[in-house]
């Protein structure tokens, strides 16, 4: 099992106040959009009375289209938001936490980051593992979108699609399937050169599964990976994996251990109680720390 670091180089709960926090934005939001005293007030009615955002109210008086005020917001804070200008059409609308930064779901997911950084990341613990039991139940969603939150703090940030078996990361974030990815380098050896795609959206970096190999556990029991996820920890303020299902594949178990911290992904009238419980002694029994559990309602 690999220990966290707890390098204060990478102190992420510490950095949680650089963000740009939502008063900030909303107030450079009225800068660009060069919105009047009259707008504002219509704005906020708006938003009183439809239980939306600032932002979106604003977007409903058009005194500013939602890809300028996106692209506006994005550069000044070097913001990972997914707009138009860094090719919105080629990422996956799963990614809400991009595509609708300031919407109830980018907001449930903030409040999940929150807890995280709370129960987890405030201790040292800057990896983990998302798992579900079965197919179906959100760990690629929450993995990526996730991550993206972990961006939105201004936190260097790298996702890794560690499942080798039906692998969706790239397919989300618009890279190549035939991409290079971790079971390259693992196969390769190519500890000290992942084919990283750095920056895909500011602050976050991805590594793809790449080819589906014949031999997906036997490479992740590897000392390689091990390897790999020490240089993470060293490169990275925080590392997110998705993993395959964990009752039809033993490789999220392998993950887990591998990095000390899982978050158990259920989905609502689909998780079975039995599973979950099976999930969480198997982890307990690995001596790993179980950081989390999201409870999927979509």
């Amino acid at each position: 099992m690999s220990v966290i670091d707890e390098d204060h180089d990478h102190d992420v709960a510490a950095q949680v106040p650089a963000a740009a926090g939502p008063e900030q934005i909303e107030a450079e939001l009225i800068r660009v959009a060069g919105l009047s005293g009259r707008q504002v007030a219509r704005a906020r009615e708006i938003q009183k009375r439809q239980g939306i955002s600032f932002l979106e109210a604003a977007i409903a008086t058009r005194a500013i289209s939602r890809a300028s005020l996106m692209s506006a917001l994005s550069k000044q804070f070097s913001y990972p938001i997914i707009h138009a200008e860094n090719g919105s059409a080629v990422f996956s609308r799963e990614l809400v936490a991009g595509h609708e930064p300031f919407g109830a779901a980018a907001e449930e997911l903030r409040s999940i980051r929150s807890s995280l950084v709370s129960a987890a990341v405030s201790k040292g613990i800057r990896a983990f593992a998302m798992m579900g039991s079965r197919p179906g139940m959100g760990s690629t969603y929450f993995a990526s979108n996730l991550a993206i939150a972990f961006a939105q703090m201004s936190v260097a940030t790298l996702l890794v699609d560690a499942n080798l078996r039906d692998p969706r990361i790239a397919e989300m974030f618009g890279a190549e399937r035939k991409q290079e990815g971790l079971s390259e380098t693992l196969l390769h050896r190519k500890i000290d050169r992942p084919p990283i795609i750095s920056d895909v959206l500011p602050g976050l970096s991805v590594l793809t599964a790449g080819a589906i190999p014949p031999n997906p556990q036997e490479l992740l029991c590897s000392e390689e990976f091990v390897a790999l996820t020490a240089n993470f920890n060293r490169d990275f303020g925080i590392v997110i994996y998705d993993t395959p299902s964990a009752l039809e594949y033993a490789d999220a178990y392998v993950v887990a251990s591998r990095i000390g911290a899982a978050v158990i992904v259920a989905r609502k009238n689909s998780a079975r109680f039995k599973d979950v419980s099976a999930m969480t002694h198997k982890l307990r029994a690995m001596d790993c720390n179980i950081v989390g559990s999201v409870f999927n309602q979509g």
